[in-house]
C-alpha cells in the first residue's frame, strides 16, 4: 500500500492529498485528489502527481488526466487551477497525451507559470503564462 502524498498549503489552512490509485504501462502513477475543505468533490477523476499551490494559500493548480484504462498514457492532460475561497475551477489548458504533458510551474502575480512538455525525436518544453483570475469558464465544485 502507498501512502497518499500530502500537499499543505502554504499558510498550514488546507491540505491536497493525493492517493495512489495505479500505474501506467509507461510507469506513471496516477492519484485521486481530495482537499480537507471539500474531500469528496473530486472522487470520480484521475489526476497526475502534478500539485502547486498559490503563495497566498488560495488557488490550487493540479494535472487532470482525461479518458485514461489504466494501461495507456491519458487521451489528454488538462491543467487545472482551484479557487478554495470561492469554491470553483477553471481549466488553463490541456494537452493530447500523445503529443505530451502539462505541468504547473509556479504563480507570479494573478498569473500562473506552466510548461508543455511535448514528445518525439525533437522533443521541447514550452513555457506559458496565464492570467487566470480573468479567466472565462469558471465552475463552481460541487
Amino acid at each position: 500500500m502507498t501512502t497518499p502524498v500530502t500537499f499543505p498549503s502554504p499558510d498550514k489552512k488546507y491540505t491536497a492529498v493525493l492517493t495512489y490509485l495505479g500505474e501506467i504501462q509507461s510507469h506513471l502513477s496516477y492519484y485521486s485528489l481530495a482537499l480537507d475543505k471539500y474531500p469528496l468533490a473530486f472522487a470520480d477523476r484521475i489526476f497526475g502527481k502534478a500539485c502547486l499551490w498559490s503563495p497566498d494559500s488560495r488557488f490550487l493548480s493540479v494535472q487532470e488526466w482525461k479518458d485514461t484504462d489504466g494501461t495507456n498514457s491519458p487521451r489528454s492532460y488538462l491543467l487545472l487551477i482551484i479557487d478554495v475561497l470561492t469554491k470553483r475551477e477553471c481549466l488553463i489548458a490541456s494537452v493530447d497525451g500523445t503529443k505530451g504533458s502539462i505541468l504547473p510551474e509556479g504563480y507570479i502575480g494573478d498569473s500562473l507559470m506552466y510548461a508543455v512538455l511535448y514528445y518525439g525525436t525533437f522533443g521541447t518544453t514550452k513555457s506559458f503564462e496565464s492570467r487566470f483570475q480573468y479567466l472565462d469558464g469558471w465552475q463552481t465544485i460541487k
